[in-house]
């Protein structure tokens, strides 16, 4: 599957080293709340995704937010898919996860300081800049047992990952105890970050009834399937009428036990005035089992309209087809690197972000197309961190941003920077063009064309200046490219496929 991923050329590939070491959250349900073998797992998620298919109403609105449940899949799993098969195949850049958390009290947001979450589908990057952005408010935080066995962001990324074309990072938030101005300023932080190319998944289960809930309003009689019924609607009449106040105070009076609320109420606070939410679907596990005597709600809403930013432009520009940007536009790449590493070593969070919102002010429009880009430090000529991707999924001051920071705290083969190296550092900035095909490795420029090589679901890149930098010849960069993808040095000869691409270097000392 990893292999696959690869072909698709979708998956972060690193040039100055073999593979990027990750802090990642394993899975905690894996196994019981859903299956823990890929192929059930996603055969589950696609009987489930073409029965919703089959009953879909698509608005005629793009969907900017989902509200969904995050039970088992074996009680919420075709609910939930009602929502996912709206999205199924769209392309997002992120999407942030909105959860409450069920094993820790803490008061704000909390997202866990990991890189990646794992699921049997496999690995779902962070987007770090994003998370970064977080942080440095004081309404954030990262609250260890909140995150360890959490269902509510998880639960969500399979069918994730089953149904968005892939490409896409995640923002998992945990929210907790919120006063009324915390709803406000947490708005306002993640406002900025549900633009056009992001899809916000608020995750909530409705009306826990029942004694192991400790909630009996009413008494299990014929008649509890319609009073949770009731409970319920006079939720969701208040959620799709986007009335946030009314919801709390709904909440509040009527003790319903909407484990989500909090998550819930602040999407509400994010929304446009011009945003339209619809109800897509309902049940109960009371229904599905035939036992109210304990009994959880689900239902799925959609937020269409324009983005939760206000921000409607276009969703992608076009990717970079030539390395020929001009000297500005390259230091100023740069600038924006160092800004990176800076918020990457965590000294002078406020200053940074100061500097680093007048650089994104100055972007012209070809530092905001997608393209592949690398971050490479050195420390008095010595490699201290390298980490990149040679496709175009991102535009290119984000890619350069991002991969700065990782550069600088993410790179397996060494310790995070640290304040004292930053002034021996340099720091080199490379754009790459998007890889293209080529017919044969004869066709291959060495010292003046990066390489890939895949073969048998393996894959391994070199950058332009690796061969000559090392002095190799064609069959010796090609050798060291097929031991680099773990195959036989002569893999390249035969049944090997290769992709070449160019790219525009500037190496500077570091300068905040």
């Amino acid at each position: 599957m990893a292999g696959k991923a690869l072909g698709l050329g979708l998956i972060v590939l690193l040039v100055c080293m073999s593979q990027a070491a990750e802090r990642s959250r394993p899975s905690a349900l894996a196994g019981s709340w859903y299956p823990d073998r890929p192929a059930q797992l996603k055969g589950e998620l696609d009987g489930f995704l073409e029965a919703a298919a089959e009953q879909r109403i698509t608005p005629d609105q793009p969907i900017r937010a989902l509200i969904l449940p995050h039970a088992g899949y074996r009680y919420s799993g075709a609910t939930a898919a009602k929502g996912f098969s709206l999205v199924q195949g769209k392309q997002y850049q992120r999407v942030i996860v909105l959860g409450p958390s069920h094993h820790s009290d803490f008061r704000g947001l909390s997202i866990a300081e990991v890189d990646a979450y794992e699921t049997p589908l496999g690995s779902v990057p962070l987007d770090q800049y994003a998370v970064q952005q977080l942080r440095a408010s004081s309404l954030v935080l990262a609250d260890p047992e909140a995150h360890q066995r959490e269902h509510s962001i998880e639960i969500e990324l399979p069918l994730l990952q089953q149904t968005l074309a892939p490409g896409w990072k995640l923002l998992p938030i945990l929210v907790g105890q919120m006063e009324a101005e915390d709803y406000r300023q947490a708005a306002a932080l993640l406002q900025p970050m549900a633009d056009n190319n992001t899809l916000v998944v608020v995750s909530s289960d409705f009306t826990h009834y029942g004694a192991r809930f400790n909630y009996l309003p009413f008494p299990p009689d014929r008649q509890a399937a319609e009073h949770i019924r009731q409970l319920d609607e006079g939720a969701l009449e208040r959620i799709l009428a986007k009335d946030r106040d009314g919801f709390l105070t709904y909440q509040r009076r009527t003790g319903i036990t909407i484990c989500g609320f909090r998550p819930i109420r602040l999407l509400i606070e994010m929304l446009p005035a011009s945003s339209h939410l619809q109800q897509l679907a309902y049940t109960t596990s009371g229904a599905l089992t035939g036992d109210y005597h304990n009994s959880v709600s689900y239902a799925v809403i959609a937020v269409t309209g324009p983005p939760l930013s206000g921000n409607s432009a276009p969703p992608t520009a076009k990717p970079i087809e030539s390395a020929k940007l001009g000297a500005e536009e390259m230091l100023l790449l740069h600038q924006i690197a160092v800004a990176g590493v800076d918020l990457a070593v965590g000294d002078g969070q406020a200053e940074t972000r100061q500097r680093l919102d007048r650089l994104l002010k100055q972007l012209p429009p070809a530092l905001t197309a997608p393209a592949g880009a690398f971050v490479t430090l050195k420390e008095e000529g010595k490699l201290r961190g390298c980490i990149g991707y040679i496709q175009p999924r991102q535009p290119l001051y984000q890619a350069v941003l991002e991969n700065g920071i990782n550069a600088a705290r993410n790179d397996h083969r060494f310790q995070p920077v640290t304040a004292e190296e930053l002034p021996r550092l340099t720091i080199e900035v490379s754009v790459l063009t998007p890889p293209r095909q080529i017919a044969s490795y004869k066709d291959f420029r060495v010292g003046e064309q990066g390489i890939v090589l895949n073969k048998a679901g393996q894959k391994a890149v070199f950058l332009p200046e690796v061969a000559t930098e090392q002095g190799w010849t064609r069959e010796e960069t090609l050798a060291r490219l097929s031991r680099k993808a773990g195959l036989p040095s002569s893999a390249w000869q035969e049944g090997a496929s290769f992709q070449i691409f160019e790219n525009q270097k500037y190496a500077a000392p570091y300068l905040p």
